[in-house]
């Protein structure tokens, strides 16, 4: 009789938590600051602390919880220092990755690109911004075209993930959501038409702009 492979079972319960943590994290359901508790999380899923410690160190990697000494895991909390940091970075790379998509993308790549529009569209417009935030991911990531640049599409994954917190409080402003909009489609036309410095200039554009607001909506 061969062995149950117990480590691979393991991990599969450590990367469900870890998603299922990750989701209320990035939608507010464990707001900014607020204890993570390993008891109360095992009992909520039914299952021991072992792994949910080793979700939420995973997720500590990934710049969304703190761990302190004497007070166990926390969400990290929002802070105009972060989001400056994640969005510089995205304009570092993010524009450029989109001109390069724009020249290399096939007609599949262009359809996945404007179906992915399609679905953020339609979340902003239904107010879902917990769903909006995995849409935006998926659409800006699909304008990079990932399986050119994998390495690229890693990490802006990661950037993307840690903006998502600050990207649902500035849709929060009056007008935002058809501006995002409008602003998405203007971008997506113009790359999947092929014009590689138009949809560069748009990214910057939009990436600078979410910027320049969040950074007066932490101030304040």
């Amino acid at each position: 009789m061969s062995a149950v492979p117990e480590a691979p079972l393991a991990r599969g319960v450590t990367a469900q938590l870890a998603a299922r943590i990750r989701a209320k994290i990035l939608s507010g359901a464990y707001p900014p600051g607020s204890a993570l508790r390993q008891d109360s999380i095992a009992a909520e899923y039914g299952t021991s602390k072992i792994p949910v410690r080793e979700a939420l160190v995973q997720l500590r990697s990934e710049g969304l919880v703190d761990v302190y000494v004497h007070r166990g895991f926390q969400v990290r909390t929002l802070s105009r220092h972060e989001a400056q940091e994640v969005f510089r970075l995205r304009l570092a790379i993010e524009p450029a990755a989109v001109a390069l998509g724009a020249r290399a993308a096939s007609d599949a790549d262009r359809d996945q690109a404007r179906a992915a529009l399609a679905a953020l569209s339609a979340a902003l417009v239904a107010g879902d911004l917990r769903a909006a935030g995995d849409r935006n991911c998926e659409f800006h990531l699909s304008l990079i075209v990932p399986q050119l640049q994998p390495v690229a599409a890693e990490m802006l994954f990661r950037l993307h993930t840690l903006a998502q917190r600050y990207v649902r409080f500035h849709l929060l402003g009056p007008g935002r959501v058809r501006r995002a909009n409008r602003e998405h489609a203007a971008l997506c036309a113009a790359w999947a038409a092929g014009r590689a410095r138009q949809a560069q200039r748009l990214a910057r554009a939009h990436i600078e702009e979410t910027r320049g607001e969040l950074s007066q909506v932490l101030a304040e």
